[in-house]
């Protein structure tokens, strides 16, 4: 069992304005594994306080892992702390330097001195390939210590520690992710979870502990020992108490399973959305390769829109209101006859903070949907900010849509 420490660097951290996501994915990631985090922290811009972390670090951890301060300001001093820290010097990497100058030219921006250090690092270091931003990030091996230093941006290093520094750490330490098991489920709320998956895992000697984000939970389970030959046992059993509510084995997210079933049955998604704005849109796209099975999406705010073009009849609007279910029945009948798509939806509600009515009080969502030839409408109240309610509609109508062509 190999130490970890985790870094995250940036006066940002500690200011409050941003929140480090960072140290938790990295976390997440080894949790389970032969690498065990001791400790995260954070510290502010300065290249002493990044020295001394490192250093300190470096003294009870076999891997330091740092994140941030690689970029192109003067308060960016990770590489100038790791060469002080390991007496080398910083090397300018010739692949991202040519990949920087692109960028820029195709800006129209020049290229200065700054820019120069943001793709620079430690002379002797491994280099990690940024394929989402221009800081390369890298590993060094020494005194039988490693150091693998990563871009800030949440994105860049996500992608990087996936890919890169799985791929290493598997090769240097046969990363062994076999002694976990992680469910990521949704549609439920952890408190269910928790008492759904209680009795089952009370049988096992396991740690188990559940996650939230944003509408989905992670449930991380490792065994007590090295033993761990019951980890069948305990996820057909997980799998049976928490049903379609836990997404497919390979699948991030609700909606990457719901364009991989509607690739695999070759049915088409289009959707008209109203109080979401196009969210349900943005997280179908987000999934690569969505463009075979999704059409589009209207946002059709107003009530003239409603009409105008997805067919809505006004004197349903009239009597029943713009958020209720026959509005939203006729707007997922009336994207249905633009696309022709094989299923639709729609989301017409109320997020607040103002409009609500005793009859219909801020959260009331209503929801269309056509499934291949059959009907539903459904009224959900979802309570919180008007970002919540507009995330966990467009969630709804997802995981709505997974579970009955699932069924």
């Amino acid at each position: 069992m190999e130490d970890v420490i985790i870094i995250t660097t940036g006066d940002e951290l500690l200011y409050g304005t941003t929140v480090d996501t960072n140290s938790s994915f990295i976390c997440s990631h080894l949790f389970g594994t032969n690498l065990r985090v001791k400790k995260h922290i954070t510290v502010p811009d300065s290249i002493d306080e990044i020295t001394a972390a490192i250093t300190e670090s470096l003294s009870v951890a076999d891997i330091v892992i740092t994140t941030g301060g690689l970029g192109p300001t003067d308060d960016d001093n990770t590489v100038e702390a790791i060469c002080s820290i390991f007496s080398t010097k910083p090397s300018v990497d010739l692949k991202h330097r040519e990949k920087m100058q692109d960028f820029f030219e195709s800006m129209k921006m020049p290229v200065t001195g700054l820019d120069t250090k943001m793709v620079s690092y430690p002379e002797g270091a491994l280099v990690l390939n940024n394929t989402r931003g221009l800081a390369p990030g890298f590993i060094l091996e020494k005194n039988c210590k490693i150091v693998i230093s990563l871009p800030g941006v949440p994105s860049e290093m996500e992608k990087m520690f996936s890919t890169e520094v799985t791929a290493y750490l598997e090769k240097t330490y046969g990363l062994d992710n076999s002694r976990r098991l992680v469910f990521k489920v949704t549609g439920i709320r952890e408190s269910e979870i928790n008492s759904r998956v209680r009795p089952v895992l009370s049988a096992f000697k396991v740690r188990w502990g559940i996650t939230p984000k944003s509408g989905i939970c992670d449930l991380l389970i490792v065994p007590e020992s090295d033993d761990f030959s019951f980890s069948g046992s305990i996820s057909s059993a997980i799998k049976e108490v928490l049903g379609q509510n836990v997404i497919m084995d390979g699948m991030d997210s609700p909606e990457e399973e719901l364009v991989h079933t509607l690739r695999e049955m070759k049915l088409k998604l289009a959707a008209a959305e109203s109080c979401t704005g196009g969210i349900l849109a943005g997280r179908i796209t987000d999934i690569p390769g969505s463009s075979d099975v999704f059409a589009g999406s209207v946002v059709a705010y107003s009530n003239d829109l409603k009409i105008s073009l997805l067919g809505v009849n006004a004197d349903v609007i009239a009597k029943y209101g713009a958020v209720s279910e026959e509005t939203a029945r006729l707007m997922a009948e009336g994207i249905r006859g633009i696309t022709g798509a094989d299923v639709t939806v729609s989301i017409t509600g109320i997020a607040g903070p103002g409009g609500g009515s005793e009859q219909k009080p801020v959260g009331t969502v209503c929801f269309g949907f056509h499934i291949c030839g059959r009907e539903f409408s459904v009224t959900r109240l979802i309570p919180g900010s008007r970002e919540r309610v507009r995330v966990f509609s467009s969630l709804y109508a997802i995981n709505f849509l997974r579970k009955e062509l699932k069924s």
